[in-house]
């Protein structure tokens, strides 16, 4: 997947590379912010928000790599199809199966 690809007619702004990046940002930035804050005491109301928002991302991290995969077994199939289908309609190829067709049919 990458940033050109559209949906509902609009370019997506977020590539796999983008989200990994940000990923591991929103987790540097909560290890961070859970070490500057081993002193005090807090309220654990952002500390849960940053544990939720770190297993969304992950969860979306996971869904985007099935995505991905998903994708490109499609493109591998059809490419294949495409080439079975360019392989059966060569000249050659044509005209053996007409010919084994009528060689057939006893005309």
């Amino acid at each position: 997947m990458n940033a050109e690809r559209e949906s509902h007619g609009k370019p997506s702004r977020w590539s796999a590379e983008k989200l990994a990046e940000l990923a591991d940002r929103a987790t540097q930035l909560g290890r961070r912010w859970r070490g500057g804050q081993a002193g005090r005491t807090p309220d654990g109301g952002l500390e849960r928000r940053l544990d939720a928002l770190e297993a969304r991302l992950e969860h979306l991290d996971s869904q985007l790599q099935g995505l991905q995969d998903a994708v490109h077994r499609r493109a591998v199939l059809e490419d294949e199809k495409m080439a079975d289908l360019r392989r059966r309609t060569e000249p050659e190829q044509l005209a053996r199966d007409l010919s084994q067709d009528a060689r057939k049919r006893g005309l």
